[in-house]
């Protein structure tokens, strides 16, 4: 905090004990608000007291101090007591500072802890219906003839589905074998626009332009770039959110809050157009949250420190980057919520469209044209009805009929088929998903929210499908369909099944695990924050039976919510998949570590066993490999937050062997 230079090493054994101490991320928190506090002037509102201590002191010790000047100019700041003894005098400086670093009777408020920001970001997307705002970017290292880009990018917004981003470049290349990253969004309802760099490698090549007509409402297919007017989908869960304090952007009060980079993705959607340089899924970010209305006002990559993260340059061939300086920085000149005229959002005409072949109609027209009313829920949380449409493919992801609700960024999806006759859940809900019971009874199947998808909850029963997504909470969406007028059943046995060249995947309970397998079932009693046990299932191949446990994040999938454990006995390990690999201990034997895929495995007793989990360090992967307990008879659902620090007289067991 006071600027000194930390070593590469020393940078990351920090990050790593910081993650995993929350002792020292409290101290560095309130470390931080005190320094932030004092700054923005707190202190004044507090009786001036240094002259009258520092009078009495130098009264107490005349002969010692006579020859001292006064620090400044005494004020004409008379003290309630004609001395002040040193002693006294000590306890009232350290009452003072004690006072602003706990948030005493001079703080204004207290610091907002992670699931303050999600609440507050929530709050503001129900509200919000309007935004303007512009930015610039700077990113360094795309090249080594290019080590500073410079970019700005502005941003318009309109409740409840018009949007528009454009990037420009005004980077000077030194060749022309650079293609200036020029980009440009539109979302107008239904019709969605792009415009992008082509990738041909000359600045000659003309841009590609993707049009999209009959879009069904905010839909995945077509995403709007919602999170870069309020980070509703990268803030919709608290886990991996670290508030850091607080400080004065553009003007604004902003609180700072960290996590990585792959939860933070969605801030990020100018990165799936033009040339950007790579990121490492574990660097950090930094987002400043404007403290009233919650938009980000500004948000900075750093990287991250560690053995891995440093090969993954070497491939990349990135040069050395210290921990302290971001290689992406995005940051605010102007932020207001006026209105954007409605030519901000016209989409050119003249391009060829992409039919995605949802039919508006009216809510009272559905009946006449399916020959069914449509199920609505009766707890809407707020929100009203926005649009009706009718898909062309009954085939396709919501069926006959889907009804979408908003209310300022918030929305909710409710599509329903009649017609339903594949062998799997309706909507984008794959056979993993996590088996739930809504309040009132019934049974659906729930996945979290994706960078590019919502949380969604499928419902089948005898006579009709139902699926639902939204970027609201689980628990709102739990509350919302539990108000459905249809009670789920449990998937059919055919849906369980599943024959593929790996063999016969069958989904089953623990129970039925533990009674097929021909070994002991292993289960983690460490997780990360915030996981949950969503399936389990018997993988069949020839003889052999293995056991495939898969977990979750409960609120969202992106930046490393999904854990996958497969047991099954072996004497020798499969071929490798990766031609990078490394040995690391686990349980006393020796284990393969592939980075890339972030997988361990390795044989105990007889028994292969695997854990990948595509947004865990290496660290975090062995405490979860490590905590693996023959299963109890009752399944656990959460479990405690992974990764505290090895001692620092140990040396990092994390480092794999090449």
């Amino acid at each position: 905090m006071d600027g000194e230079h930390l070593s590469h090493h020393a940078a990351h054994a920090l990050d790593q004990h910081l993650a995993a101490c929350a002792a020292c991320r409290a101290f560095q928190a309130g470390a931080y608000r005190l320094r932030e506090q004092a700054r923005i002037g707190l202190a004044p509102a507090v009786p001036d007291l240094v002259e009258p201590i520092m009078a009495a002191v130098r009264a107490e010790a005349r002969p010692r101090l006579a020859r001292v000047r006064p620090l400044r100019t005494p004020t004409p700041y008379r003290p309630l007591l004609p001395r002040v003894a040193p002693a006294i005098a000590a306890a009232i400086v350290g009452i003072l500072v004690g006072s602003l670093a706990v948030g005493g009777p001079w703080s204004r408020e207290r610091i907002a802890t992670a699931v303050d920001v999600t609440q507050g970001v929530a709050r503001a997307a129900a509200a919000l219906q309007a935004y303007r705002a512009s930015f610039q970017i700077r990113e360094r290292n795309l090249a080594p003839d290019v080590p500073l880009r410079e970019l700005s990018m502005e941003i318009w917004f309109h409740a409840p589905e018009r949007y528009r981003v454009d990037v420009t470049d005004h980077t000077v290349y030194p060749a022309d074998a650079f293609t200036p990253t020029d980009l440009r969004l539109v979302v107008n309802g239904s019709t969605w626009y792009s415009r992008v760099p082509s990738p041909c490698p000359t600045s000659g090549c003309p841009p590609t332009e993707t049009l999209i007509t009959n879009r069904t409402p905010f839909s995945s297919a077509a995403p709007a770039p919602t999170d870069l007017v309020l980070p509703v989908t990268t803030l919709s869960g608290d886990e991996g959110v670290t508030v850091l304090g607080s400080e004065t952007v553009l003007g604004r009060r902003a609180l700072r809050v960290e996590m990585g980079f792959e939860r933070a993705a969605p801030l990020f959607p100018f990165l799936r157009g033009g040339s950007w340089r790579p990121f490492f899924p574990g660097d950090r970010v930094v987002v400043w949250l404007d403290a009233t209305s919650w938009f980000p006002l500004k948000w900075s990559v750093y990287p991250a420190g560690g053995p891995e993260r440093d090969q993954w340059a070497l491939r990349f061939g990135l040069p050395d980057e210290p921990p302290t300086v971001p290689v992406l920085e995005v940051e605010a000149l102007a932020v207001d919520q006026t209105t954007p005229p409605d030519s901000t959002f016209a989409v050119p005409t003249g391009e060829r469209a992409i039919d995605q072949g949802a039919t508006p109609v009216q809510l009272e027209e559905v009946e006449r044209q399916t020959g069914h009313e449509p199920i609505t829920p009766t707890d809407l949380g707020g929100l009203s009805l926005y649009q009706v449409v009718l898909p062309v493919d009954r085939g396709g992801k919501a069926g006959d009929v889907v009804l979408t609700y908003s209310r300022g960024m918030q929305w909710l999806q409710v599509g329903e088929s009649r017609t339903w006759a594949e062998d799997e859940l309706l909507g984008p809900v794959g056979r993993r998903a996590q088996e739930v019971r809504l309040p009132g009874g019934g049974v659906a199947y729930y996945e979290p929210a994706t960078e590019d998808e919502g949380r969604r909850l499928s419902i089948h029963t005898d006579d009709t499908d139902v699926y639902l997504e939204t970027n609201m909470s689980r628990a709102d969406l739990l509350r919302v369909a539990a108000s459905l007028p249809v009670k789920g059943i449990p998937l059919p046995d055919a849906w369980r099944v599943q024959e593929t060249s790996e063999g016969t995947i069958e989904r089953v309970d623990l129970e039925q695990a533990r009674a097929e397998a021909p070994f002991d079932v292993l289960l983690p009693g460490t997780l990360p924050e915030g996981s949950a046990l969503a399936s389990v299932e018997l993988v069949r191949r020839d003889d052999a039976v293995g056991v495939a446990v898969h977990f979750q994040d409960e609120e969202v999938a992106f930046g490393g919510g999904e854990i996958h454990l497969h047991m099954e006995l072996a004497d020798q390990l499969p071929t490798a998949t990766a031609s990078r690999y490394g040995a690391v201990e686990i349980r006393g034997v020796e284990a393969r570590y592939t980075p890339d895929a972030r997988r361990l495995e390795w044989l105990e007793d007889g028994l292969y066993v695997s854990i990948e989990a595509p947004g865990l360090e290496l660290r975090e992967l062995i405490r979860v490999a490590e905590s693996l307990e023959p299963v109890a008879s009752s399944q656990p659902t959460t479990s405690e937050h992974v990764s505290p620090a090895p001692d620092a007289t140990e040396p990092d067991p994390t480092e794999p062997s090449p």
